[in-house]
């Protein structure tokens, strides 16, 4: 039903139209509304919560009395900044406009808090509407990182982390052979290898500080300090530290090739850019030179550009020095269809003729900085190829520390990756091996342990060989005797016995030896006759 309402505006009287509600048949202007429902009905017909959280949850860590954001924040209760961490909770606000907030008291025992809201939007035809309400927040009991350093009983309190970024693990295995043998390990709580080195953790400073002294003399090293703070007592200025060393070993290993920077070699009186690293220690060995760890070296590994040459001859020249000579060998290389090279080396004393070297074939290196060098040889020799079939008659084997993988990886293709990795390991410490048997002098600083099971396995002519020390053949003044191959051999004299408290005696052998003794006396005393 409409009804007509004159409305005086001035001199001219304008009819004002009024219609009635739907719902509760009041009278209302539909233009201002432009609905048919009057203003009171759509604020009680409406809701414009709906979508709005009314719960939530906060996190609070009742040791330090703060808040989880995150980060976790120190903020009293009904502060702003708690306020701002509720707002944050909830969900659908971006879509109205908040007028108010405020909290509403509460007991703090009660774990909750409520906060009051007053938001508004348009509903209908420019209307806006208002509405308040309460959302309400449970204080859940979180402990926050530092609380649960501070109340963690801590295994470890510093931590020495051993890093050398190549593609073979030589100098570990030499720097694990050490700790062993000089017992520098006896205060470590655990180590963990991963894919650069391993991690060591000791239960104070004192012992990673020791660690690290005794890399620094045996090692070119460089290392970081590092410290986080665990947990302070503010009353009595106490502060619990751990402690991290980063010791950076140096790129160049044993057996690599060394390229030299030209300013450096005419500082060092105009040697020879390229140099073979014989020796790793607290500096760095190339032939008759010496360098530092700061130096930026770039260097070749043998691993990755290998290459085989046979023996054909070998010639000691003398200079007019008569107190030195070098070694000339001749050399061919199936790269090469097997033409003759004659190159030095140091390896004069070791190498025979028909023998197999392994060593670098410059020419086929494709580097850089090769081009700018004039002068250098063809061929480096490195080492003897030493038999696989050989490494079944290895009479020592060595002791390894027990370390945990962190690296551990799951899924089909990561786990064979994984154990690409383990067999390339092993094959690297067969080569160690190698070395060790080899080299006597690299055997001065290794505990050499007797492998019982090979040796039982060893025929009588092989373990002749193995028992009887050669005698050294002496050079005699120009002639060509050289030394025996089988002369740096590991013989059983050299070894140690490997001791295991866990074993138990073994008594029957020498418990049956006395009892088959005692029959023997028994039927001797049987064939005795007394006369009378």
């Amino acid at each position: 039903m409409m009804e007509t309402e004159n409305q005086q505006i001035g001199n001219q009287i304008k009819p004002k139209t009024t219609i009635l509600c739907s719902i509760c048949d009041l009278a209302f202007t539909p233009s201002e509304q432009k609905t048919l429902i009057c203003t009171n009905c759509i604020i009680n017909q409406t809701d414009i919560t709906v979508g709005i959280t009314k719960e939530g949850i906060v996190n609070y860590c009742r040791f330090c009395h703060r808040y989880l954001r995150p980060p976790w924040t120190l903020c009293e209760r009904e502060s702003k900044e708690l306020l701002s961490i509720c707002l944050k909770r909830l969900r659908g606000l971006n879509k109205v406009k908040i007028i108010d907030a405020a909290f509403v008291y509460t007991e703090p025992s009660s774990k909750r808090i409520k906060v009051k809201l007053t938001i508004q939007k348009e509903v209908l035809n420019n209307t806006n509407m208002q509405q308040t309400f309460i959302c309400e927040f449970v204080e859940h009991y979180q402990q926050c990182e530092d609380c649960k350093k501070e109340f963690t009983p801590h295994t470890w309190g510093a931590a020495v982390q051993v890093r050398q970024r190549v593609d073979h693990k030589k100098t570990f295995f030499y720097l694990e052979q050490l700790l062993l043998k000089y017992n520098a390990n006896d205060k470590v709580l655990k180590i963990e290898q991963v894919d650069d080195g391993l991690d060591f953790f000791y239960k104070s400073r004192s012992h990673a500080n020791r660690l690290v002294e005794y890399l620094s003399t045996i090692l070119p090293i460089r290392v970081k300090q590092s410290k986080q703070l665990v947990s302070h007592d503010a009353s009595s200025n106490l502060f619990n530290y751990k402690y991290v060393y980063a010791v950076d070993l140096p790129k160049v290993c044993k057996d690599d090739l060394v390229i030299l920077p030209q300013k450096l070699c005419k500082e060092l009186g105009g040697v020879g850019r390229v140099q073979l690293c014989y020796k790793l220690t607290t500096i760095i060995y190339p032939l008759k030179l010496f360098l530092c760890m700061k130096m930026k070296l770039k260097s070749i590994t043998l691993k990755t550009h290998q290459h085989e040459f046979t023996v054909v001859d070998v010639e000691r020249i003398h200079t007019r020095n008569l107190n030195e000579s070098y070694i000339s060998i001749t050399i061919i290389r199936e790269s090469n269809n097997y033409v003759p090279v004659t190159v030095k080396s140091h390896l004069g004393d070791i190498l025979k003729t028909g023998q197999v070297a392994i060593g670098y074939d410059l020419t086929q290196l494709t580097i850089e900085s090769l081009e700018d060098i004039s002068n250098y040889p063809e061929c480096i020799l490195v080492k003897r190829q030493i038999n696989k079939e050989a490494r079944k008659l290895r009479i020592f084997k060595l002791k390894r520390l027990e370390a945990q993988n962190v690296m551990e990886e799951e899924g089909g293709e990561r786990k064979r990756n994984q154990q690409k990795k383990q067999n390339d390991q092993e094959e690297q410490f067969e080569e160690f091996l190698d070395d060790v048997e080899k080299d006597k002098e690299m055997r001065k600083n290794i505990n050499l342990y007797r492998d019982e099971d090979k040796i039982k396995k060893l025929s009588k002519e092989d373990l002749k060989k193995k028992q009887k020390k050669q005698v050294q053949q002496q050079k005699k003044d120009n002639d060509d005797e050289w030394q025996d191959d089988d002369e740096d051999d590991v013989k059983l004299e050299d070894l140690m016995k490997d001791l295991n408290l866990e074993d138990k005696p073994e008594l029957a052998e020498p418990v049956d030896e006395a009892q088959d003794e005692i029959n023997q006396f028994i039927t001797k005393l049987e064939k005795v006759t007394i006369e009378k």
